[in-house]
């Protein structure tokens, strides 16, 4: 019998008036549908303020549960590091790091690792390691971790080692060079952009007909055929949409993407979400079909962000949480291309359409 999520609610406390544990349990379902229409979906980077940590000289928590977003218990912060400065020294879960700008290096478990614009760096779990910016601009990356996943089970820990600051230019002069992109008898830890392939090879998720011709170009960073061994999080893709161009439509569980270059919308749920270039689109759990759209002059690029929990629960039950593909009215599947007159049908959401936001 259907009832709506307020008698679900109140169903929840038994006659006596105390709560019980198996009412709220069969209530839960609606309660997070509610959750999923009724939280952000973009994190817009000109509202985000930067501030300063132990860790970063300027750091902004873009996407968290904290902050309203549901997530599968991931998190999504920017840094920026000073010219002549590094980040503080620290270890905790895994983490998947993307330079959106600058130069310099990174030391992970002693080893140094040196980066640019477009270079993607995997931190292994509760490997110690730093961040140094040798360039003559402030360098900025985009992290993503498990913290709150991590919190949840009663397995966080994030030890400091030391603060950020400036550097001491006898102290970068005494690191040793970069040896290699692999970590000591271990995966590998960095990929540029430009040496990332957009051949999917052997990757399971590619052969998928919900992934089939869905962007109009791919580049793949952090995976297993590309000497990677990521578990928890992983900066996946670079994908690509040239102007009045459109992604393929689908639906899977979560999934982050950062607008690198460009802007355009998503369609997700029948709601429209803009973005532009610094913002970050969260695709809940919540098996939405969506699509992306480029209606500028330039084309745009999205940062994949991926957190193994999704495939976890996708493996247990894989007819409900594979990735699908949607069809159009005449069965036919919809797969990047160009943008046709009535692609956009979508209802704008209240915060684009300036009424009341969606993150109350």
């Amino acid at each position: 019998m259907a009832c709506s999520f307020g008698s679900l609610v109140k169903n929840a406390v038994g006659s006596n008036g105390v709560a019980n544990f198996y009412d709220e349990w069969l209530a839960a379902g609606e309660r997070i549908q509610g959750a999923f229409r009724n939280s952000p979906m973009v994190a817009r980077d000109a509202d985000i303020p930067w501030i300063r940590t132990r860790q970063d000289a300027k750091v902004k928590l873009m996407v968290s549960n904290s902050l309203g977003f549901p997530t599968m218990g991931g998190t999504v912060l920017k840094g920026e590091i000073p010219a002549g400065w590094h980040t503080g020294k620290h270890a905790h879960g895994e983490e998947s790091l993307h330079i959106l700008r600058g130069r310099g290096f990174s030391v992970i478990d002693g080893q140094r690792f040196d980066w640019h614009e477009g270079s993607t760096l995997q931190v292994p779990y509760r490997a110690a390691h730093q961040h140094f910016n040798t360039g003559g601009e402030p360098a900025q990356y985009l992290s993503a971790m498990c913290f709150e996943l991590e919190e949840f089970v009663r397995l966080a820990k994030l030890e400091q080692l030391e603060d950020c600051g400036a550097t001491d230019p006898a102290e970068l002069a005494a690191i040793p060079p970069q040896a290699s992109e692999y970590l000591r008898d271990g995966p590998r830890a960095l990929i540029h952009l430009e040496d990332a392939p957009t051949d999917p090879g052997d990757e399971p998720t590619a052969q998928l007909a919900a992934n089939q011709k869905q962007h109009h170009l791919t580049k793949y960073l952090v995976f297993p055929r590309n000497g990677f061994k990521p578990a928890s999080v992983a900066m996946a893709h670079v994908f690509e949409e040239p102007p009045g161009h459109h992604s393929g439509r689908h639906k899977h569980l979560e999934a982050m993407l950062y607008v690198l270059s460009g802007e355009g919308h998503s369609e997700m749920g029948g709601v429209r979400q803009r973005w532009q270039a610094g913002d970050l689109l969260h695709v809940p759990p919540a098996m939405w079909e969506h699509e992306h759209f480029n209606e500028g002059d330039k084309a745009c690029r999205l940062l994949r962000i991926q957190f193994g929990i999704r495939f976890w629960f996708t493996n247990i039950w894989p007819d409900g949480y594979t990735s699908r593909r949607a069809t159009d009215e005449l069965g036919r599947p919809i797969q990047a291309g160009r943008i046709e007159a009535d692609a956009n049908a979508a209802v704008e959401s209240p915060v684009e359409a300036g009424g009341a936001a969606l993150t109350s």
